[in-house]
């Protein structure tokens, strides 16, 4: 057997309330690059479904920006730390590995010759930087505010010059290179300002901030000129702005009022507005233009693609932004579900994705449950057990505790939570039953349920009608983590805490096999392939292993395929696996079996 990666479905930006997002476009690949969880993320924009991801960092990713060559690509994170890698190859090779502050990085600006990078942040010796990119030497320093800088631009053409914006309410400019401190311009902006920008011929900068005001300066002195759009200005406080690609005078804002404004620099009109309902969800904290669209990203994640003729959006780039937990295929569509309580229907073809609509969860889904008819079971955190049809939320029932697991056999889905077995046909409950050890996993068959047992070590059999079976399995040495019956019910497949899989055979009761102990972390998911034969599982360990019963000492193993743990695992056809993972991507998998 081999494994090779066929495509990955890329998280959405990392955001936090009320700071804002620096997003990145590069003209020559049509590519937006930005911070999720640990990761960076090169995206296309015409297909978003085609990604590059790079795990480099060990923190948090906040920011990352393409050099204007379109070669590199520089990213910072929580820990100060800023990599310099290769974005044109596959490999992603680190060209530089710099601590630049001791805090987080807010954002980075590279100069028109990809030569030096200015980084700034909140720091507590210092607030920014500027460096080499191959290099790493010092040219310049970052001075005159009293507070976290929080943007930072350099002026895309000669002479060059910076400006650095903070929470102290005012711009700094500078000269350089090197960099030094000229001058700086305060009384302009009365709370945190968020972003600032240059104009693409150099005349003009433009900053934003938390007091709604638009402030513009002369690009060459750093000379305050006016206030644009006093009258007509957003309703809360604007994130961030950018420069329209294609013009020297035109400029977007974004802001917590959930719209999207373009400007005229020199006139001070108000072009056009876009609007989304106004909600937490859709404030507005980034905004980059492209070669065809405007992109703006609310707190949610999503990502609107607006152009000049329309009101509407002409595309919005949904996903996951926090860890997804389940996967489950129906037909020609995914089901994901995620740490946050999102769950999203992805179409396999375009990969397009979409948030099922309704009243759904409020924290972690542990799991999707599918029915023959193509309806959906959810169980979640929330102490709930929700019901999707037609591709939303239709119904929901309450639960005593927290579940630990949902599993169904096409007729009846079946909840465990530490002390109770429940059956549900949707989200009716058809019975319920206290245990008397406390559960960990689930997984049901046309015939019979399998418990894991977190006291014994063991695995508990019932029939569908939650009947305890007078038969007894021998015990793991772990804890179990993960269940799954095999299509025939010949066999199941038990995963533990310490990585090692069991295999039992429900015929007699007795193990096939203990040798699966390729894993070093807990299993945390397990989907048998319809040949029953194989078995693939993904781990903690960051890794999935695809096993054979039929020669049980072979395997094949692929090692790293999500940053922070591997949580679930499916076989979507006879040679292909799609993977899950604490990273928040979806990635797809092409087995060849020799």
């Amino acid at each position: 057997m081999s494994i090779e990666r066929k495509a990955t479905w890329a998280a959405l930006p990392s955001t936090t309330r009320a700071v804002s997002v620096h997003l990145s476009y590069d003209l020559k690949s049509d590519r937006l690059a930005y911070a999720s969880g640990k990761s960076v993320y090169l995206r296309s924009v015409a297909n978003p479904a085609e990604t590059v991801q790079f795990n480099g960092h060990n923190f948090n990713t906040t920011v990352a920006k393409f050099a204007p060559s379109g070669f590199y690509v520089a990213s910072g994170d929580e820990s100060g730390n800023v990599k310099i890698w290769d974005a044109a190859g596959d490999e992603q090779i680190v060209k530089g590995d710099y601590t630049v502050i001791n805090g987080r990085i807010n954002d980075l600006a590279w100069d028109a010759d990809s030569q030096r990078i200015i980084a700034v942040g909140d720091g507590k010796e210092r607030y920014g930087h500027c460096f080499t990119w191959d290099s790493g030497n010092t040219v310049g320093e970052i001075s005159g505010h009293s507070a976290v800088v929080n943007a930072v631009a350099i002026r895309p053409v000669r002479p060059y010059r910076a400006a650095t914006v903070s929470d102290d309410a005012g711009l700094v400019f500078l000269q350089g290179p090197p960099f030094k401190f000229s001058m700086s311009v305060r009384g302009n902006h009365t709370n945190f300002v968020r972003d600032v920008a240059f104009s693409k011929d150099g005349n003009f900068i433009v900053s934003v901030g938390a007091d709604r005001a638009i402030v513009l300066y002369d690009g060459k002195s750093g000379e305050f000129l006016k206030k644009i759009g006093e009258s007509s200005s957003h309703e809360g406080g604007i994130f961030a702005v950018s420069w329209v690609l294609d013009s020297t005078t035109e400029f977007v804002t974004a802001s917590a009022d959930a719209s999207v404004k373009l400007w005229d620099a020199e006139s001070g009109e108000l072009i056009r507005t876009w609007s989304l309902e106004k909600s937490l969800s859709n404030q507005v904290l980034g905004v980059v233009s492209t070669k065809d669209y405007i992109i703006s990203l609310t707190y949610s994640g999503d990502l609107y693609y607006w152009t000049k003729d329309s009101d509407s959006p002409a595309k919005i780039v949904s996903g996951h932004q926090k860890s997804i937990t389940s996967l489950v295929e129906v037909g020609d569509k995914l089901y994901s579900s995620s740490y946050d309580g999102r769950v999203v229907n992805w179409d396999l073809e375009s990969g397009s994705a979409e948030v099922v609509a309704g009243e759904g969860h409020s924290n972690l889904v542990v799991g999707i449950a599918k029915s023959e008819t193509g309806t959906l079971t959810t169980a979640a955190w929330d102490d709930t057990v929700k019901t999707i049809a037609g591709g939303k939320f239709t119904s929901s029932s309450s639960l005593d505790q927290q579940p630990v697991g949902i599993a169904s056999n096409g007729k009846i889905s079946v909840v465990a939570t530490e002390d109770y077995l429940a059956s549900y046909e949707g989200s009716t409950l058809l019975k319920k039953i206290k245990l008397d050890f406390p559960a960990t996993t689930v997984d049901i068959s046309s015939s019979v349920i399998a418990v894991g047992d977190a006291s014994g070590f063991n695995v508990k059999l019932y029939s569908t009608d939650l009947t305890p079976s007078s038969s007894s399995l021998p015990a793991l040495r772990s804890k179990p983590s993960s269940l799954k019956i095999s299509p025939d019910e010949k066999y199941l497949a038990a995963g533990d805490v310490s990585g090692k899989i069991t295999l039992y055979d429900l015929a007699t009761y007795t193990v096939k096999t203990s040798r699966w102990a390729f894993h070093t972390a807990s299993i945390n998911s397990m989907s048998w392939h319809k040949d029953n034969d194989h078995l693939v599982s993904g781990s903690l360990d960051t890794g999935f292993i695809v096993y054979s019963v039929s020669k049980p000492v072979k395997n094949i193993k692929s090692t790293n395929a999500h940053k922070e743990g591997t949580n679930a695992v499916e076989w979507l056809d006879e040679s292909t696996i799609v993977t899950a993972g604490s990273d928040a991507a979806l990635k797809f998998w092409k087995v060849t079996f020799h």
